[in-house]
């Protein structure tokens, strides 16, 4: 079977220059994946112009860059072009999954290929298969998010605020200001939840918070999403994001257990059951 480090050896090669917060993020991708039995590698990272220009020329014979002919026939693989590729910030990579002797690339988009995009997208990456458009499976992307601390100020803090109000770890004013109660509460929040604790809100915290917070409608049979996908992992369903009969089942048996009205509807009261402290 491959190892670990000659997975993340490989995606360090073809990920050259990216952000340092991107890289922290992979490494923790890869090794969350591996313990799972899934083997991850990284296809590409940043790019310089060129690089682009070659990739965007894919599928269109007569395309030329710079006076350059980078034109070829085949599928078109990208629809931005050289500038227009956020590969050029080091924000943005592409993966793809490995037979375990690390031999065989593997394309198809499976329940594994999903799970290692869920997970990419707690800790923080928007993922290319959302896309309304142009569906690209391989692309993680991380969003530029403003980490909000204590002495912060803003609308993004009062959106912190009132997330941690309504999950029951703050009591304090929904004032912007990210004063110690706020820090407290996030403090609580990532210790409940795993995260790591340092008191501010960045991407994975923000996400997190995100996930956990009751929609303002209740989640019923029907549903889909990554909402539905955390209620899932809380009542031992399968977390395939799809509220169906045994999602519904799971749901009553759990509200049995904890007194709730047994309906197999995840209103408030459910909600702040499966996800409050």
């Amino acid at each position: 079977m491959i190892a670990l480090e000659t997975l993340k050896s490989r995606s360090r090669n073809n990920m050259g220059n990216v952000h340092p917060e991107v890289e922290k993020k992979v490494d923790k991708l890869l090794t969350e994946a591996y313990e799972r039995g899934l083997f991850v590698q990284i296809s590409s990272g940043y790019r310089t112009y060129e690089e682009q220009a070659a990739l965007y020329g894919k599928g269109r014979p007569g395309y030329m860059y710079k006076g350059k002919a980078y034109g070829r026939s085949g599928a078109i693989v990208t629809y931005a072009e050289p500038g227009e590729s956020n590969h050029h910030s080091g924000r943005a990579v592409d993966f793809f999954l490995v037979t375990p002797d690390g031999r065989t690339a593997l394309w198809t988009v499976d329940h594994n290929w999903r799970w290692v995009a869920e997970r990419a997208k707690e800790l923080g990456f928007s993922w290319g298969g959302d896309w309304s458009s142009f569906k690209d499976y391989a692309h993680l992307e991380l969003p530029i998010v403003h980490y909000v601390r204590r002495g912060s100020q803003g609308s993004l803090v009062k959106d912190v605020q009132e997330k941690l109000r309504n999950l029951g770890y703050y009591t304090g004013d929904i004032d912007g200001s990210f004063g110690p109660l706020t820090e407290e509460a996030v403090i609580a929040f990532q210790r409940k939840e795993a995260l790591q604790i340092d008191g501010s809100a960045g991407p994975e915290t923000l996400t997190r918070l995100d996930v956990r917070t009751y929609p303002g409608r209740p989640v019923r049979k029907g549903a889909r999403g990554d909402k539905v996908k955390a209620i899932q992992n809380k009542t031992g369903s399968e977390a395939d994001g799809i509220f169906g009969s045994r999602t519904e089942a799971a749901v009553r048996s759990y509200q049995s257990t904890r007194r709730l009205e047994a309906d197999g509807i995840v209103g408030p009261k459910t909600w702040r059951s499966l996800f409050g402290m």
